[in-house]
This record gives structure tokens, C-alpha cells and sequence, in this order.
């Protein structure tokens, strides 16, 4: 019988090690798992303040429709509001400086009675780790 329980020793440790190479491997993964929820989750954010940015410049053509060729970047047609012109570059210069990444480049332009707005910045590809461009695009109807 002390033969039987010889032969036994040393498996509960080998046992040991797979369990820890299973957890480790986990580990790994969920590490990478939470670093592509991370980018994920700023790239969201980016969207999100394009898009704030994309509405608040409509929202005042919209308030202010007779004037809707002041809120054109660059500036198109006649203007016959300077603050109109001058909020509108106040918000371009906010959108520059503001909290979208890389090149911010933001257009404005109007054909007929839609107003187009176009905001241009880089962003952080999660499956390559480089930087590529973002875009967008917003539409209202100014009238």
C-alpha cells in the first residue's frame, strides 16, 4: 500500500500550476479586454462632443434663420449680423481648442435651406493602435 501513495505525490502540485496558467491566461485576457473598453469608451466620448458641438452651432442658425448665412465656415454670402459672425467664430475657435483629439477642422455650409455641418478630428483605431480620421456630419433644415 505505501507504494500506491508514492506514486501520487507531487500531482496535487502539477495540478497547482495548470489551475494558475488557466487563471493567468484569464487575467491576460480580461486585461486586454478592459484596455479595448477604454478606448471604446473615449471614442464614444468624442462622438458625443462632436455631436454637442455639431447641434449648438445649428441651434443658433435655427434660432436665428434670417441670418443663417452668418453661421457658414468658412464664410459664405453676405452677413448682416456681426454677432451673429462673431459667435460663430467664437465657436469655431471653441471647437479648435476644444476637447475632440488630434486636427479639429469644422465646416459649416449651407445649400438651399439645409444647413451642413462637418466636424473633422483623428481618433485612436482600437484594432491597430493608430490614429485615423473621424468625421461628422450633422443636417438641419434652416428656415
Amino acid at each position: 500500500m505505501k507504494t500506491h501513495l508514492h506514486k501520487q505525490r507531487g500531482v496535487g502540485l502539477l495540478d497547482a500550476m495548470i489551475a494558475m496558467a488557466i487563471l493567468a491566461f484569464g487575467l491576460l485576457a480580461l486585461t486586454r479586454f478592459q484596455g479595448h473598453m477604454m478606448a471604446q469608451t473615449k471614442e464614444t466620448q468624442s462622438r458625443s462632443v462632436a455631436r454637442q458641438f455639431a447641434d449648438e452651432l445649428m441651434s443658433l442658425a435655427l434660432v436665428d434663420p434670417a441670418n443663417v448665412n452668418c453661421y457658414t465656415l468658412p464664410a459664405a454670402g453676405a452677413c448682416g449680423n456681426p454677432t451673429a459672425r462673431a459667435m460663430t467664430t467664437a465657436w469655431a475657435t471653441r471647437v479648435a481648442n476644444g476637447r475632440l483629439p488630434g486636427v479639429v477642422t469644422a465646416t459649416a455650409a449651407l445649400a438651399g435651406t439645409q444647413l451642413t455641418v462637418t466636424l473633422n478630428w483623428t481618433g485612436r483605431d482600437t484594432t491597430e493602435a493608430v490614429d485615423v480620421p473621424r468625421t461628422l456630419m450633422a443636417v438641419t433644415d434652416v428656415q
